[in-house]
């Protein structure tokens, strides 16, 4: 079974995940950031699919 998040999952894990972002910005964790932002990327690009 294909689960596709909706659009206000995709939003809201868009968000929560720009917090972590920022998060490990500030701890100078700059590996996890870029590794987030690459999955925040992905959520954007569906998002825009879906327009």
């Amino acid at each position: 079974m294909d689960h596709r998040m909706s659009d206000n999952e995709l939003r809201k894990a868009i968000r929560t995940l720009r917090e972590r972002a920022d998060a490990a910005h500030g701890r100078h964790d700059e590996s996890a950031a870029e590794d987030i932002e690459r999955t925040i990327r992905a959520y954007q690009d569906e998002m825009a699919t879906r327009l």
